[in-house]
């Protein structure tokens, strides 16, 4: 099985399950597309999830880290026009 889905710049692949062999389990990864001309998300930002608290957790910490990075880049852009 594998699922791919796409919203906006991310993704998620969802791979493993029903008709595997029994080792095989189902786990998600994390995806963003990686230009502006790309379709589909397609740079692995993640390792591969596999349960809803791993993802809960993957993407608090990402929120987090973008929003220093929004800081972080309206603060350069505020001191750029400054000057």
């Amino acid at each position: 099985m594998r699922i791919e889905e796409t919203e906006g710049r991310f993704g998620f692949h969802l791979t493993g399950g029903k008709g595997e062999c029994p080792a095989a389990c189902a786990n998600v990864q994390i995806f963003v597309k990686s230009s502006a001309l790309s379709r589909a998300a397609d740079l692995a930002i993640s390792p591969h999830l596999m349960t809803a608290g791993e993802i809960d957790r993957f993407v608090d910490e990402a929120i987090a880290s973008l929003q220093v990075i929004r800081m972080d880049a309206k603060n350069a852009l505020t001191l750029a026009a400054a000057r």
